[in-house]
Formats: C-alpha cells, sequence, structure tokens
C-alpha cells in the first residue's frame, strides 16, 4: 500500500487538480491523505464532495509544511499500522504528475532498495525546462550544487539520455517516496527547528545518515507551479522586503531555520551558520546592483 499524504491550504484548484492526477494513476493501491491546514476557501468540501475516497484530516492553520505533514503521517502509522512493504509518499499540491508515476517511484525503490525515492522536477509550463535532479551537500561549508543545472543545463532530455537514476545527498518533499523502516529508524520530520523550509533537507540528510540511500528517478517526474512557491528570492526585493524575508516562515532564506540546519549537520556549524547568511547578503546586494546597472543602461 502507498499512503500519500499532501498538506495543504486555500489553493483548492491546485489541490482538486492533483488529486485527479493520483485518480488516474496505473497502480491503485493508494491511499491519499490530504491534510488541510486551516483552509478557507472550500477546500475540505470539495474534496469531499469530487474524491470521496480521500481522507481530510484538519489543522488549526498554524502546521506549515512540516506540521502537516507529520499529522498526516503520524495518522497513517497510528491507524493504518503500515507494513515494512508499505510506503508514504509526501506530495504538494502544486504538482501535476503522469499516470505512471506511481508505478515509476515503486519500480525505481525495487531496484535500489532499501533507499528513499525521490522525483524528477519540471516546470510545469516548460516541461522540458528541468528544476531538479537531485543536489551535492558540502557540509564543510555552505554550497549545494543543484544537478539540474550544473550537470544537465537544465534540460530534462539531457537528464532522460544520461541515467535513469541519480544518488542524490538530500531529497525535497514534493515527491518522496519513503518505505515505513524509515520512520521506525529516524522518526518523522523535525517539524519544531524547520516549520516549513529546510524540514524534507533535513530529514532526508538523516536518513542517508542511518543507511537509506537517496535515489532519483529520472522517470518519476513531477510538474511543479513555479509561481505557487514562497518568497521568490529571485525577483526584485526592497531592503525592507529583503528583512522581512529573513524571518519569514515561507522564506528559504529564514536564519533560524538555516541556523538549526547547521548545528543539526554541519561539521564547523557556527562558522557555516556566518559564512551562509554572509553568502545570502552579499547574494542580495549583487541582485540590487544588478538591477541599478540594467536601469542605467
Amino acid at each position: 500500500m502507498i499512503y500519500i499524504v499532501i498538506p495543504v491550504h486555500n489553493r483548492r484548484h491546485y489541490t482538486l487538480d492533483c488529486l485527479a492526477c493520483l485518480s488516474r494513476q496505473t497502480i491503485t493501491v493508494q491511499q491519499v491523505i490530504v491534510v488541510d491546514d486551516g483552509s478557507t476557501d472550500g477546500t475540505t468540501e470539495q474534496v469531499r464532495s469530487n474524491f470521496p475516497d480521500v481522507l481530510v484530516l484538519p489543522g488549526n492553520g498554524s502546521l506549515w509544511w512540516a506540521g502537516a505533514t507529520n499529522l498526516g503521517i503520524r495518522y497513517v502509522l497510528q491507524t493504518f499500522n503500515p507494513g515494512e512493504d508499505d510506503f508514504i509518499l509526501t506530495l504538494n499540491d502544486d504538482t501535476t504528475i503522469d499516470t505512471t508515476y506511481l508505478e515509476s517511484l515503486l519500480s525505481a525503490y525495487q531496484a535500489h532498495k532499501p533507499c528513499i525515492v525521490g522525483s524528477v522536477s519540471v516546470d510545469v509550463k516548460t516541461p522540458q525546462r528541468l528544476l531538479y535532479a537531485g543536489t551535492r551537500l558540502n557540509l564543510l561549508i555552505p554550497d549545494i550544487e543543484n544537478l539540474a543545472q550544473t550537470r544537465f543545463k537544465n534540460n530534462y532530455d539531457l537528464l532522460k539520455t544520461t541515467a535513469p537514476y541519480l544518488l542524490s545527498d538530500s531529497l525535497p518533499g514534493r515527491g518522496m517516496f519513503i518505505p515505513r523502516a524509515v520512520f521506525d529508524r529516524i522518526g518523522v520530520f523535525d517539524e519544531k527547528r524547520f516549520q516549513h523550509h529546510m524540514a524534507d533537507q533535513d530529514f532526508s540528510v538523516r536518513a542517508r545518515r542511518a543507511g537509506f540511500p537517496l535515489v532519483v528517478s529520472a522517470s518519476s517526474v513531477v510538474h511543479e507551479f513555479t509561481d505557487a512557491t514562497g518568497v521568490d528570492l529571485q525577483s526584485p526585493m526592497s531592503l525592507r522586503e529583503f528583512i522581512k524575508a529573513l524571518s519569514a516562515i515561507k522564506s528559504p532564506i529564514n536564519y533560524r531555520t538555516r541556523y538549526h540546519f547547521a548545528v543539526k549537520h554541519a561539521r564547523l556549524s557556527y562558522a557555516y551558520f556566518t559564512v551562509d547568511m554572509l553568502r545570502i547578503v552579499l547574494g542580495y546586494l549583487r541582485r540590487q546592483l544588478n538591477a541599478i546597472s540594467h536601469q542605467n543602461q
């Protein structure tokens, strides 16, 4: 059995489209659990009406990604008591998938078990634009290499012709295929230190250290709505907006989140965190200078 946990909040149209994709899968041994964390747009009512087999768990509106995902995972573990051959798939609702998606994840697992299988991510508007295909982490200095960009030049066709599977140092939560044994070994996501961003990265790094390889399946593709994510660091940002982003829960540059990751995983945690924040500040200044330069041309 594959238990699919999807945290949602006020994105009804994304949620319904995602569930429609799951209803068309070639593998039907699945149970979908939607964790609705305080939606006010009628998400719960529409899900129950359109997809009566989907379980909807209510949140209080303050769970964020990690807390909502954990609520679904704990429900599965306590209610269904899945066996060693069962899986939990974490999936975001701002994605669409092909009909063979679950089948491809299961095939990848069988070829590399025991492991966690991650998904390739492409832009839903431009499917050949590769967004994610694995990472390389440097835990001595803050450096995360996105293989989609550095190795495959953001070209999904290049990935498909290169390798069916890739090993990664971490995995994102949008399409993470996790066997029951992982939760028995390392527990669930760390929702106290990582409410939203980096909870998946922390979880996957802990799993890899516990002996579960992280395998990215080139044929397991999630089509991502890139404009539906949180803070966009590439868009023009005022100084006030940048400072706000440093503490915003949905921001990938939240300093508390990055501090906790450094303390838990970096070899020289305080030096790692200091360099990481300097890199973020200098990156912002560089983008501002580039914007001013373009305006003056």
